[in-house]
């Protein structure tokens, strides 16, 4: 009889609001976008909420953050509601789904792998250890290394779902949010050695050692995702529907028990 009422976070709200006013032409191509004090003024919200939410505008390309200049509405903004792209999966579903279907992805890619993958993931571990913590966005070394993974399963869906796993981290701001608790740079011993434990299994074309050493790889950084996300302030956390138990169970199961941020 009834349907379930969507969970809308405040800063897609606050979007919606300043792209309807570009899209009305009341802010117009190449202006200045209002103080922050004035839109949280204005708006009635959080600080926090308004960098989000103009955060969401600048991926959809409504406003651009130029040095120097500050924010301001986009030369060629869009026509049409845009903002509608960003209502995808939440942070937790993706990190859930990551742990599932990449670990699956790095099983059959035990079984076709060849020796010049196994070299360029060896490469991009190298690479990794170069990077800093705020090589988190774009095309990093973490990403081509699971990108290459998944190629060597021969299948372009599981290629496409493990790209756009990369991708959409890239439209949540409260992805981004969360993730700047994390202390990439203090993990990325740990995080390194993780890698070398998935290629070894893949070298051994061990798919059970594979899928396990995946599995584990997601769930420890998908601890940490957790963890930053009860770092957060209460208001903040309101922004996105909370971690599911079954995902606490999922975490423990791969990387034994821990303390799970409630």
């Amino acid at each position: 009889m009834f349907k379930p009422v969507a969970q809308v976070p405040r800063y897609r709200l606050v979007a919606q609001q300043i792209a309807d006013r570009i899209l009305e032409g009341a802010l117009k191509a190449g202006q200045k976008m209002p103080a922050e004090r004035v839109l949280v003024e204005s708006l009635g919200v959080s600080r926090a909420t308004i960098r989000e939410a103009l955060i969401a505008l600048e991926i959809t390309g409504y406003v651009e953050n130029r040095f120097g200049a500050g924010v301001q509405v986009a030369a060629r903004p869009p026509r049409d509601n845009q903002l509608l792209e960003l209502a995808g999966p939440g942070p937790f579903e993706l990190l859930e789904a990551r742990i599932m279907i990449e670990g699956e992805v790095a099983a059959l890619a035990a079984e076709n792998i060849g020796p010049e993958e196994i070299a360029r993931l060896k490469m991009l571990i190298d690479a990794m250890q170069n990077e800093s913590g705020s090589a988190f966005w774009g095309e990093n070394a973490d990403e081509e290394f699971h990108l290459t993974i998944a190629r060597a399963t021969g299948n372009l869906a599981l290629v496409n779902a493990v790209a756009e796993f990369w991708c959409q981290r890239l439209q949540m701001p409260m992805w981004v949010k969360i993730h700047s608790r994390v202390n990439v740079d203090a993990m990325k011993p740990q995080l390194i050695q993780e890698h070398v434990e998935i290629v070894s299994a893949l070298e051994l074309g061990n798919g059970p050692k594979a899928r396990e050493a995946m599995r584990r790889h997601i769930a420890l950084f998908g601890a940490q995702i957790l963890d930053g996300w009860q770092a957060l302030a209460p208001e903040d956390r309101q922004e996105v529907s909370p971690p599911p138990e079954r995902l606490r169970r999922r975490v423990e199961t791969e990387i034994g028990e821990w303390d799970f941020p409630s």
